[in-house]
């Protein structure tokens, strides 16, 4: 029984260290605030991202998460000619205040998120970067530069199945998820 036991706790023990070494990014727009599925133009227009719902689920767990020194970041593409940015930051602010503004990574619009990250990190991203994103060619771009990828299901995408990598949309498929990729480490 006292084997079982020890079995177990450095089990748990490895699980913990290997989550120590995971660095993890959220993006926002349809993955911790739900998406309203409207044309380009009305994303586009003061108060829309202001005015999403949060997920909040998703931002319970990734709340409990930092309270646990789990490195989560959010890392989101902004319009440079919209109020988006400031928009986006208010929502932070109201629905993630525990988040500290070094964990929060804004990337112009077009920007290769991948790309992004590589250069804040000074490093290539490895198989402990992990992205949860709504949208296949941030999670495709991230994963052809060596990193994981998350795709959060939120009910309007993942409906013609092109990423062929995680597809998660609960809370517990992600720390699911999470327990899989540790054990890959």
């Amino acid at each position: 029984m006292e084997t079982e036991t020890k079995k177990g706790w450095l089990y748990m023990q490895k699980k913990m260290i290997l989550k120590s070494d995971m660095r993890v990014y959220f993006d926002m727009d349809g993955t911790i605030a739900k998406w309203r599925d409207v044309p380009v133009e009305e994303s586009r227009k003061p108060g829309y991202y202001t005015d999403l719902e949060p997920e909040t689920e998703l931002l319970d767990f990734l709340s409990a998460a930092l309270k646990a020194d789990i490195n989560m970041n959010i890392l989101s593409s902004y319009y440079t000619d919209t109020r988006a940015l400031l928009e986006k930051k208010k929502w932070l602010d109201k629905y993630l205040p525990g988040i500290s503004s070094s964990h929060c990574l804004f990337v112009p619009y077009g920007i290769n998120k991948a790309e992004f990250v590589e250069t804040m990190l000074h490093r290539k991203l490895g198989k402990m970067d992990i992205l949860v994103d709504d949208h296949t060619p941030n999670l495709t771009r991230w994963e052809t530069a060596g990193g994981t990828g998350v795709k959060w299901l939120n009910g309007i995408n993942g409906k013609n199945g092109r990423f062929e990598g995680i597809r998660v949309g609960r809370v517990e498929e992600l720390k699911a998820a999470f327990d899989e990729i540790a054990d890959r480490k």
